[in-house]
């Protein structure tokens, strides 16, 4: 039997009095100053250019860099001389459809306690994981969710990470599917919704406020689902939808508080690698959040290490496995690009260098079983979502 941990001995209501209303430190003057650093001292030791403050639009992101590509195959051009351990090619988006979402500027300032397992010195992980196969009565592992025209990896990873540990806690027993709108639209303290966010706050909400049910891009599944498409004019993110207390016309229930499940305890985990695979393999796939470059988005198959072009921002994903490949570890990574990107939706990224940052910003929680629906009596008292 293994024992959960909480380094920091902070209980999780004195937690949410952080994240009850948006720091004014943040966020994009923060995010601004940040990317500048990451432009100067990236883009011309990968591409070969520099792009110094003030020489490049306002606006310093992937619409900017990934508009000057109008397909991936043509941006994976301008590295296919560079050895590399993956495979670029034509991916169905150009690249400044594929959205990222995350503000790295805010991360440590919004990360929760440490929680790590105990008494497992002892436990013999094995040289390749995967979540799919452990775990195959929980088809939440084997889909991928696609965040469409919304910078909104941060809600989407989490709230499939919150799903696939549902099930796998439950032993297949509870299939519910959260849904990531409640975060998007209502958590406020989590971020700015469709212009990004952070990944702590969103485990947070989830033990403090819970999720409603939801489903994939255009679909009807659940009381909130997805409502964001794909993008009309690449590089422009939609509008962040309104938090609704109602759950969609034909659901089963009316009342969004009716539908909502919770979180027991929500936590980081340490930079270690052998910390982060211990935790996937006992209580499934945790939510990662990296740097990505212009790279990324033309890539098709292998161990993705970033090798060319200026950063493009910070993403969220879903880690749920490991392996290695002609000599090469790499963790096994669930993207929210949609079935048609990389491998089936699916990657492999370099494992045990904290490459691009993806080692040092690891946050999961376990579910509440004992909870669904109970806070209805706040809202009726008037309280509304952090």
């Amino acid at each position: 039997m293994f024992r959960f941990v909480l380094v920091l001995a902070c209980c999780q209501a004195a937690l949410a009095q952080g994240y009850g209303t948006p720091s004014p430190k943040f966020s994009s003057k923060n995010s601004a100053r940040y990317q500048d650093n990451q432009y100067n001292q990236y883009s011309g030791e990968y591409s070969g250019a520099q792009y110094p403050s003030g020489q490049y639009p306002a606006n310093r992101n992937q619409s900017y860099f990934g508009a000057r590509f109008q397909n991936t195959a043509l941006l994976a051009s301008k590295f296919s001389h560079l050895t590399r351990t993956w495979r670029a090619g034509s991916n169905p988006k150009p690249p400044a459809g594929y959205r990222s979402g995350v503000n790295m500027a805010d991360l440590e300032r919004t990360k929760l306690p440490l929680g790590i397992m105990a008494d497992v010195e002892d436990l013999d992980l094995p040289d390749t994981f995967d979540a799919r196969e452990k775990w195959p009565e929980c088809p939440s592992l084997r889909e991928i969710r696609d965040q469409g025209c919304c910078g909104s990896c941060w809600a989407v990873s989490a709230a499939s990470a919150m799903t696939d540990r549902w099930c796998v806690r439950s032993k297949g027993k509870e299939q519910f599917i959260f849904g990531s709108l409640d975060l998007l639209s209502c958590c406020h303290s989590c971020g700015q919704g469709c212009r990004g966010g952070t990944l702590g706050p969103a485990w947070q909400f989830w033990v403090e406020k819970g999720l409603s049910s939801g489903g994939p891009l255009n679909s009807r599944q659940g009381c909130h689902p997805y409502p964001i498409g794909e993008c009309r004019i690449p590089g422009e993110d939609e509008d962040t939808p309104k938090c609704s207390n109602k759950c969609r016309s034909g659901y089963n229930v009316t009342d969004v508080w009716q539908d909502r499940h919770y979180g027991r305890v929500a936590y980081s985990l340490p930079n270690d690698e052998r910390k982060i695979m211990e935790e996937i393999f006992i209580n499934g796939p945790v939510q990662a959040a990296f740097h990505t470059y212009l790279d990324l988005h033309a890539y098709k198959s292998g161990i993705y290490r970033h090798v060319w072009g200026p950063l493009s921002g910070g993403h969220a994903v879903k880690l749920l496995g490991w392996g290695v490949e002609n000599g090469v570890k790499y963790w096994l990574v669930a993207n929210s690009w949609g079935r048609e990107w990389g491998e089936n939706g699916f990657f492999k990224m370099v494992r045990g260098e904290n490459h691009c940052g993806i080692e040092e910003n690891i946050h999961a929680g376990l579910p509440n079983f004992h909870r669904q629906g109970e806070a209805a009596k706040y809202f009726a008292a008037g309280y509304g979502y952090n």
